[in-house]
């Protein structure tokens, strides 16, 4: 089993959950290791660290994955930029190209089945209730803009191989571990640290946060299986930002009610229909928003001790 991305927030959380499920894993770099859990693994030698394989030339890149049933392909390296063209350039030259390079060797290895990580935001919006036939695009960003280049990449490959192929279409991910700049770590740590929560707009429009241990598992199934085609994966439910951060409160035992930003218009996220993760992978979302958050909060409350 070949993954990369292992040493991002989602990365590290599946790692866990192949060991756990007795796979043996190749950890294809490079990747960030700043995670203790990932360099523990590493470091006990529960999985094989391979820091320069995505800058070896096809052949060499092949040779690493010979013996590799599946590939993951987590990783998705973000612009440095905000400006369109440029984070389009980037995406291209980081990913969308690094992707071809994959599957060019995934094929000479004779890799049996890829696994990539997509977003449901590639769904054009409001993409509430959508199926994976649903229609894709409408307002472009450079993100979607790749993830689609990288779908159809892997669906050629897969025509052309006649090998199987799983195209994970993710929600919106939170649970411990998640650093980046987001609405639900957002509302935690203003909250731990006395601030109000604040939304955008009203925080009324709808999206569909699934805890990262149930994403893993989702990965795992999907592995299991060898399932072949797109899949939705999320909750199946939406819930208002409003609603979340209110929980947030409760949960911390905080005082006070959440801010409004009138400036920013409210933001959603798809909400996806996921009958069919259920009928073909046999996964369904195990943790509640509650339980989710609870974990969340917990480990940002840690990460802010291990800093005062």
């Amino acid at each position: 089993m070949a993954v990369t991305g292992g040493g991002g927030f989602i990365g590290a959380h599946v790692l866990s959950h192949l060991l756990g499920a007795g796979a043996q894993v190749d950890l294809l770099g490079p990747t960030p290791l700043k995670r203790s859990s990932v360099r523990s693994l590493i470091q006990r030698g529960h999985v094989t660290y391979r820091p320069f394989a995505l800058m070896a030339d096809g052949h060499g890149l092949a040779d690493i994955l010979q013996g590799c049933d599946s590939l993951v392909h987590l990783r998705y390296r973000p612009p440095s930029t905000d400006r369109f063209w440029s984070r389009l350039g980037e995406g291209v030259n980081d990913n969308l190209l690094e992707t071809v390079r994959l599957l060019d060797a995934a094929e000479l290895a004779g890799v049996s089945h890829v696994c990539l990580a997509s977003s449901a935001r590639v769904y054009r919006p409001p993409a509430l209730g959508v199926d994976e036939d649903g229609p894709v695009g409408g307002i472009p960003t450079p993100y979607t803009m790749v993830k689609l280049q990288q779908e159809d990449c892997l669906r050629e490959w897969a025509r052309q191989t006649r090998r199987a192929f799983a195209i994970l279409r993710l929600a919106t991910v939170y649970g411990p571990g998640e650093t980046v700049d987001r609405a639900i770590p957002n509302f935690i740590r203003a909250v731990l640290s006395g601030r109000r929560p604040v939304v955008d707009g009203r925080g009324a429009s709808l999206f569909d946060p699934i805890y990262v241990a149930d994403v893993a598992d989702a990965i795992l199934c999907t592995l299991e299986k060898k399932a072949d085609g797109t899949f939705n994966i999320g909750t199946g439910r939406g819930w208002p930002p409003r609603h979340v951060a209110r929980l947030v409160i409760r949960i911390c035992e905080a005082q006070g009610d959440v801010a409004e930003n009138p400036a920013q218009p409210d933001r959603g996220g798809p909400v996806c229909n996921v009958t069919r993760a259920l009928m073909v992978l046999g996964f369904k979302a195990a943790t509640s928003l509650e339980a989710g958050l609870r974990a969340e909060i917990e480990w940002l409350r840690g990460r802010q001790l291990r800093m005062a």
